[in-house]
């Protein structure tokens, strides 16, 4: 198949408040069955493989696709071709030329997500980010995460609170994250800052020491910013990847 075909990458966007998440589901809008449909009326047959599943209500800046496209058609036509099938709220940045072994989520070296806590949510800031810098290292973070995700170890690199107008931006970055695990590590990292837990109970429900309870952060702030991959297989160069705003600009 590979010899007619060829491994294309394509960057998709999506403002998540009119989605009932990334997977299709009977009776619902989706991103993915937005895609599916939009790829039929283009005259595509190649489904694509995303690189994350995003939860209701959560956007993202940067969602990468893996399909397989006609060698005779060029990848850069891909988003002009679909464009017109889309609606406002979802579209395509850029597709770029992969590697046959390129897969979206299994050849991703990292993830990127971006949260805004209003002002309103943040307490102490020095006790937020004395917090924050608990969370990096590889453990199974099993509090942390929705029941239905595996069990497994996940090594998250970075959680990084900046100022933002209005509050405060989250930005945390690792390998893999379990289900509702961004939420539910910002929703700790507020409860924290507002004293309502401890900062000893948070480093404990990080190294699963006790049962950890706090309320999981609302969706529609959580941005899935970045997929990253090592430079041999990245689809994007570092100047594509820098070049486009959030909220999008183009549609």
């Amino acid at each position: 198949m590979t010899q007619r075909l060829q491994r294309v990458a394509a960057w998709c966007w999506y403002a998540g408040t009119g989605f009932r998440g990334y997977q299709q589901q009977q009776g619902e809008r989706t991103v993915q069955g937005e895609l599916l449909r939009a790829f039929r009326e283009a005259g595509l047959t190649h489904n694509p493989v995303v690189g994350g599943r995003t939860d209701r209500g959560v956007s993202a800046r940067m969602q990468v696709l893996g399909l397989w496209l006609e060698r005779d058609r060029a990848p850069e036509g891909l988003v002009e071709r679909l464009t017109p099938h889309l609606p406002a709220d979802l579209g395509f940045h850029l597709a770029r030329p992969a590697r046959d072994v390129f897969h979206p989520a299994f050849s991703a070296s990292s993830r990127t997500y971006r949260y805004f806590l209003p002002a309103s949510q943040v307490g102490d800031l020095g006790l937020l980010t004395e917090a924050a810098a608990l969370v990096p290292g590889t453990r199974d973070f099993r509090v942390f995460h929705f029941k239905t995700s595996q069990v497994r170890p996940r090594t998250v690199f970075a959680v990084e609170p900046s100022p933002a107008p209005g509050g405060l931006s989250l930005e945390l970055r690792g390998d893999a994250f379990g289900r509702h695990m961004v939420r539910m590590l910002v929703g700790a990292l507020s409860a924290v800052s507002r004293r309502e837990v401890s900062l000893d109970a948070f480093r404990e429900g990080l190294t699963a020491q006790r049962n950890f309870h706090c309320p999981t952060a609302a969706p529609e702030p959580l941005v899935l910013w970045s997929v990253d991959y090592a430079p041999e297989l990245d689809p994007f160069s570092a100047e594509e990847r820098a070049a486009f705003a959030w909220p999008p600009l183009t549609r």
